[in-house]
C-alpha cells in the first residue's frame, strides 16, 4: 500500500504472494485505503518471468521468504524450529526468486530497472550469499541505498569472500537498530 501511495494511484503495482489466503488481506487493505492501481496475484515467483514474458518492470521489491532469524525477539520459536538445513533450503529458494525477479526488470527504463531484495533474517546464507550469487549469474550492479543507518553488508564472513560491492547492502540488527532484522 505504501508503494501505491508513493505512486499516487498511477501506474500499476503487481502484489504477488504464493499463498492466496494472504492476498485476501492485501485486497481488503487496498479497498480500505482506496488504492486502485494494485493487482493482487498468487503465483510462484520463480515462474513469473514466463507468465509476464511480454511485460517488464521498472522497479521490483522482493521481500523473500526466509528463515525468520531476524525476528527471534518477536517469535522465539524460530530458535528451536529452524535447522541449518532449513536455512540452506530457504537460501536456495531465495536465489531462484532473485534471479527470476532480475529477469523481469526493464533494464531499458529511465532508472535501468531497480530492485530491492529484503529478508527478515540476519543469516549470511540468506543475504550476502544470495546477492553475491546473483552478481555472479546476472549482469547487475549494487547501488548505494542512501541510507545512513544499518550496517554495511559483509564482504568477508568466516572463510567466505564476497564481491566488494556487497558492502553497499545494509544489515539491520534487532538489538542495535530497534527493528526486525
Amino acid at each position: 500500500s505504501y508503494i501505491a501511495q508513493l505512486m499516487r494511484n498511477t501506474g500499476v503495482v503487481f502484489a504477488n504472494d504464493l499463498k492466496p489466503d494472504r492476498q485476501k488481506a492485501t485486497v481488503a487493505n487496498m479497498h480500505r485505503l482506496g488504492v486502485k492501481n494494485v493487482v493482487a496475484c498468487s503465483h510462484d515467483g520463480r515462474k513469473m518471468p514466463k507468465l509476464f514474458q511480454h511485460y517488464k518492470f521498472d522497479r521490483i521489491l522482493l521481500d523473500a521468504p526466509c528463515s525468520g532469524l531476524g525476528v527471534i525477539s518477536r517469535d522465539p520459536s524460530c530458535k528451536v524450529q529452524r535447522t541449518i538445513n532449513d536455512v540452506l533450503k530457504t537460501a536456495h529458494l531465495q536465489k531462484e526468486l532473485l534471479l527470476a525477479a532480475i529477469d523481469m526488470l526493464n533494464h531499458k527504463s529511465k532508472t535501468g530497472g531497480v530492485m530491492v531484495y529484503s529478508t527478515c533474517s540476519v543469516s549470511v546464507a540468506e543475504n550476502e550469499e544470495v546477492v553475491n550469487y546473483a552478481l555472479s549469474k546476472r549482469d547487475i550492479k549494487i547501488i548505494d541505498t542512501g541510507l545512513d543507518f544499518g550496517k554495511p553488508g559483509f564482504t568477508r564472513y568466516q572463510q567466505k569472500r564476497f564481491h566488494p560491492s556487497i558492502a553497499l547492502t545494509r544489515r539491520f540488527y534487532p538489538h542495535v537498530h530497534n527493528m526486525d532484522g
